[in-house]
Order: C-alpha cells, then structure tokens, then sequence
C-alpha cells in the first residue's frame, strides 16, 4: 500500500480540491511520501511541485489518517501562501464549501476524510 502525505487545505470556509490530468475525479492535494521523507516534507514538496504553493504551517492529525484500497492517506491541515497554479501533474483546481456537501465527482477518501474533519 502506498503511503500518501495528503493535505486539508481550507480558507475562507472552503476546502481545496484538485484533478490529476487524465482523471475524471478531484481529489485532496498532496503525493507519494518518498523513502526517508517525513509526511510534512512531503507535503510541502508536493504542493509545491503540483501547485506553486508555499506552505506556511503542517499540522499533523494522525487521527484523520485513512486507508483507501489503494493508499494509506497520512493527514495533515495545511496553511499555504498565494494561490494554486495548475500544473503538468494538476488540470483543474477547486474551492469547495466546507459545510456544503460535495456535489462533483471525488474519490471516496475525500469524503471520508473531511466528514471526520467537520465532526
């Protein structure tokens, strides 16, 4: 199974959402952790590498940690500066209202993952 750093990023309310190119469904932003690399590393490297982000803050909610058929999905909430740019790896990026439920296509970890985050 692989493990993923994956990022919460909400502001203003509503949560940060990404689509890989060639995928029909958003995700939460974030990427592989690479061997020897901690789940903050990661996660800045890949917000960087996917959407020009820099990262302010890591907060690390083991408790909100998921496992996915495919990936082990480490979370953390994330503070970033700027705003996100589209990339080779991302088409398409979106701000979703937190307290609204998600009317586009997801895949279900993120689901599961920000209904834990609401509670």
């Amino acid at each position: 199974m692989r493990k993923r750093a994956t990022a919460v990023i909400i502001r203003g309310g509503k949560v940060l959402l990404v689509r890989d190119r060639g995928n029909t469904k958003f995700l939460l932003p974030g990427g592989a952790i690479e061997n020897g690399e901690s789940v903050a590393d990661a996660v800045k490297r890949e917000l960087y590498e996917e959407l020009k982000l820099n990262t302010t803050k890591v907060t690390r909610l083991r408790e909100r940690d998921y496992k996915s058929p495919v990936n082990e999905h480490k979370v953390c909430r994330v503070e970033v500066e700027g705003e996100p740019q589209a990339s080779h790896e991302i088409d398409k990026f979106i701000w979703c209202d937190i307290k609204e439920p998600i009317t586009i296509a997801v895949f279900s970890h993120v689901n599961n993952i920000l209904k834990e985050i609401q509670e």
